[in-house]
């Protein structure tokens, strides 16, 4: 049965004082800033007022996000994360349990260390396009966090690119904390963004919705995990969702990336790619690689959850790269490469469907 492994970044089976006083707080030790449920969480809110019982754990809060980083299906098995916050996060301070990550993430970027790269996080873009034949096309995307470095631009110059007057255009860097100077009687951004870009997109697991009455919906499992841990039970991990999500824009964020003359790179737990290449065309072990390419994934693991020490927050340290391009031609002219997730692994026996079939009442009929 499905247990909430990390509440509020930290251990459930090894809960300590630590963890209470965190707690009390809602924070979320990846972040170092309150709980934010993952940014897509809202729904699963916590309200105390609602439940009397929660009080005690939350004092002075009547709002709190669930703080659910990951669930373990089954004792045995490696946990999965459920709230990309989990895996990284790029917002407010540098956080000191996501170090190799980090690190993972600019050596495979081709970054330099030790230079400065600002992260902007959740960037929607929404333009009309022409492709090479003028035909119109729509781009309405968000990406998770873009990277870029920075170069001198005049205000003019800014103010040309937004379409803005230059009293707004100042108003706007000024709010946005860019650092301005004035030279010969000219206003420059100091800081303005520019290349490198790298585009990280992190997927992480969905859950299933939970049953009501078996209290396995995220936010009653965080409720019972919270005041009973012992006697909690968890949502269930929703395959089928994780991997449409993740197909609907493996490609299309690449693609983006290579015409900005930039990178993309995804974050995924090992668990995933290992589903990924399990259930689609895409064998990710081919992809190995220590060099970037048109796609690339860079996947984390826990490692081996001691059990005898358990650390009451582990940092993700195992790490895989794989890239590869989009599509490559094979030996016998068949177009193979990371478009191969988004087809089917292996067509099952007809047999299989005769046999679910069989076991199935009709219906219904045609005439």
């Amino acid at each position: 049965m499905s247990k909430i492994f990390e509440l509020y970044g930290y251990r459930l089976d090894c809960w300590n004082a630590e963890a209470t006083a965190n707690r009390e707080k809602a924070w979320c030790p990846f972040m170092d800033a309150e709980c934010d449920g993952g940014g897509n969480r809202y729904l699963s809110a916590l309200d105390i007022s609602k439940n009397p019982n929660l009080g005690k754990f939350f004092p002075g809060k009547t709002i709190v996000q669930s703080g659910v980083c990951s669930l373990r299906l089954r004792d045995t098995e490696q946990p999965w994360i459920v709230c990309p916050r989990r895996l990284l996060s790029l917002k407010g301070q540098k956080s000191n349990y996501q170090t190799h990550v980090r690190e993972q993430l600019i050596k495979y970027s081709n970054l330099e260390q030790g230079k400065r790269y600002r992260a902007w996080s959740e960037v929607k873009i929404k333009v009309e396009t022409t492709n090479d034949d003028d035909e119109a096309k729509s781009f309405d995307y968000t990406f998770d966090y873009i990277l870029a470095g920075t170069s001198r631009k005049k205000l003019s110059e800014a103010a040309e690119l937004i379409g803005k007057g230059l009293s707004t255009t100042q108003k706007i860097a000024e709010d946005n904390q860019y650092t301005l100077a004035s030279r010969n009687g000219e206003i420059w951004i100091d800081d303005f963004p520019s290349d490198p870009i790298v585009i990280v997109e992190i997927m992480t697991s969905s859950t299933s919705g939970g049953d009501k009455k078996k209290r396995t919906q995220i936010a009653m499992a965080c409720e019972d995990a919270i005041v009973s841990p012992e006697n909690h039970h968890g949502p269930g991990i929703n395959y089928r969702q994780i991997w449409a999500r993740m197909v609907s824009q493996l490609i299309v964020k690449s693609q983006v990336g290579i015409a900005w003359n930039g990178k993309t790179i995804w974050l995924l737990q090992n668990l995933l790619a290992q589903y990924i290449s399990s259930t689609t065309a895409l064998n990710l072990s081919k992809y190995n690689s220590q060099n970037p390419d048109e796609v690339n994934i860079l996947a984390f693991g826990y490692g081996e959850i001691d059990a005898n020490f358990p650390a009451p927050i582990i940092e993700l340290r195992n790490s895989t790269f794989y890239a590869g391009p989009i599509t490559e031609n094979a030996d016998n002219s068949v177009s193979k490469g990371f478009v191969d997730i988004v087809k089917i692994g292996a067509p099952p026996e007809k047999e299989h469907l005769w046999r679910s079939l069989f076991k199935k009442r009709p219906c219904g009929q045609i005439i």
